[in-house]
């Protein structure tokens, strides 16, 4: 998705709505406020793209705040936003942040642009710039049985399970404070929505390569955003899902 600015302006026009986007958003500010009481603490976004999930702490009163990301055009998008947004590679972490300087890192659909040891020595780059309890947020797309014409569209080269938890997180370093995939009670539909995107690919060598971030009507958009936060509010953990939602944190 890198170099595809059409799909970065889809995705800014929808951030801020699409049930998909919102549900990762509270997910995310869930884990911050129940870690931290202040809102003084500093918050990275490792992968920013247009800034949906910046924008979305900015209106629950975060000010230490800012983002960057690989993409030009993501950038671009951002740059009329009031908090800092910069250009460059989430591999370039460490030249940008001076050691246990960071409360929390989050970095949504991310690792999947990079290869097993950089994942592992981005970890651990994370681990030297937080300070002592601070949290690594990540959202990673999840199994392979969900991927579809949305995986090429976006860049998706590859689908995380819980078994490579054990590969990228050094135990002695973090606690796993959170490990569940999501969303459950829409899987099937997400299931045998790729499923059929898969038969197309093989059928249809000229099928239209577009992902999946479309916004549905009002009416539907506001029941399947309720129906995820139903979930995730009731379950800390299931057994399956399209991503999977990591939370670790710095053991001091």
């Amino acid at each position: 998705m890198i170099d595809r600015k059409n799909e970065y302006i889809k995705m800014a026009s929808v951030e801020e709505q699409l049930w998909w986007y919102k549900s990762l958003h509270t997910l995310v500010y869930s884990q911050i406020s129940n870690a931290f009481s202040e809102n003084s603490i500093k918050i990275v976004d490792a992968g920013c793209g247009t800034g949906g999930m910046l924008k979305f702490l900015e209106k629950k009163n975060y000010k230490n705040i800012e983002g960057f990301d690989i993409s030009i055009d993501a950038v671009e998008i951002c740059k009329n936003l009031p908090f800092k947004v910069y250009f460059d590679s989430i591999v370039n972490i460490s030249s940008h942040y001076k050691p246990q300087s960071v409360d929390v890192f989050i970095s949504n659909d991310t690792f999947y642009f990079i290869n097993e040891t950089e994942r592992k020595t981005l970890i651990n780059d994370f681990y030297n710039l937080l300070r002592p309890n601070g949290l690594i947020i990540l959202n990673l797309p999840a199994l392979k049985a969900f991927r579809g014409i949305h995986d090429i569209s976006v860049g998706v080269n590859y689908r995380f399970s819980k078994k490579d938890i054990k590969k990228m997180v050094d135990i002695s370093k973090f606690k796993i404070e959170r490990a569940t995939y999501w969303p459950f009670f829409l899987s099937p539909i997400i299931f045998t929505s790729r499923l059929i995107q898969r038969i197309k690919l093989k059928t249809n060598k000229n099928i239209k390569i577009e992902s999946d971030i479309d916004l549905p009507s009002k009416r539907m958009n506001d029941l399947l955003f309720k129906l995820t936060q139903t979930e995730n509010n009731i379950f800390r953990k299931k057994p399956f899902g399209s991503s999977l939602f990591l939370v670790l944190k710095r053991i001091n």
